[in-house]
């Protein structure tokens, strides 16, 4: 069984719990922050992911939460607003993983990217990084496109997959 999940609107008050998640090694292993970052780098990026929504009729990224206990991040930051496409990413903390929260949060995130009609969904995750592969096929996510030798982790050098969602409805997760 899943645990309940909540996503609350990202804020600045999220700052602490997100420098944590952010300076975690094995969190970022597979995302496109190079190193752990200091609480002046989360404060950036934080910076990013609400600015990137500013002007949004509806939040699009999002606190993960499992009672009052912080998990991670989830949410479709935009990529092209006029033309109805967004982003997908998720990222939890360690002691999360293997539960089926990372497939909750992503389905929940597109389930209320349903406000704002989007036409496209995108996402992308290192070749590597099966359990996010498992997590956006098992969505309807389709691979689009494949960047050999395009990310590398320590000294090596991986594929990165493209992921594309047309919309036609938030995601099933059966």
């Amino acid at each position: 069984m899943i645990p309940a999940l909540t996503l609350e609107p990202l804020s600045w008050d999220d700052l602490p719990e997100a420098a944590v998640l952010w300076a975690d090694p094995a969190v970022i292993r597979w995302t496109n922050i190079a190193a752990p970052c200091t609480e002046a780098g989360a404060a950036d990026r934080l910076e990013h992911l609400l600015d990137c929504q500013r002007g949004l009729p509806f939040p699009t990224v999002f606190a993960l939460r499992e009672g009052t206990a912080f998990r991670g991040l989830a949410g479709c930051p935009p990529v092209d607003t006029a033309a109805g496409i967004y982003g997908l990413f998720y990222q939890l903390l360690p002691a999360c993983w293997g539960r089926g929260l990372g497939l909750a949060a992503a389905a929940e995130a597109l389930r209320r990217l349903e406000w704002l009609a989007p036409a496209l969904v995108l996402a992308d995750t290192v070749a590597e990084n099966t359990a996010s592969v498992r997590i956006l096929e098992r969505l309807g996510f389709v691979r689009t496109a494949v960047h050999h030798r395009a990310f590398c982790r320590e000294g090596r050098m991986l594929d990165i997959w493209d992921y594309a969602r047309r919309w036609a409805g938030p995601a099933e997760t059966v």
